[in-house]
């Protein structure tokens, strides 16, 4: 009995898991991002209400990723990936400004862009931290 327990608990908690990547959460974002601008939505809507420093910072990966200015998008991001006191709204907000910048950079590499693949590069060091 025990073990039938053990596993529904694992179901539930697979499936809280696997719907936080679908719908609405409760900032009123929309799943991951899968462009930059709606990274860049996402930054702006996740970080209104942050410190001034926190906006500024998501205010400029969000000009940045908007832009394709690929080195400011993964300095401006590090930062804010950086910062220990974010919320896990945010949290996920960097994180997929920082996926779907990954991909950008990847694709525009392989077809030889030399400043997306120094911005590529610094992306991975920042990873690595």
């Amino acid at each position: 009995m025990r073990r039938h327990g053990q596993w529904v608990g694992v179901l539930m908690l697979l499936g809280v898991l696997l719907g936080a990547g679908c719908g609405r959460n409760e900032g009123g974002d929309v799943g991951m991002a899968s462009t930059p601008a709606q990274a860049a939505g996402q930054l702006e809507t996740a970080f209104s209400g942050a410190s001034a420093e926190y906006r500024k910072a998501a205010s400029d990966a969000s000009e940045a990723l908007r832009a394709g200015d690929f080195n400011r998008a993964v300095e401006s991001l590090g930062a804010l990936r950086g910062g220990g006191d974010v919320t896990l709204q945010q949290g996920l907000a960097v994180h997929g400004s920082l996926v779907v910048l990954e991909g950008r950079l990847a694709s525009a590499a392989e077809r030889g862009d030399p400043q997306a693949r120094a911005a590529y590069d610094l992306l991975r060091r920042l990873k690595q931290k």
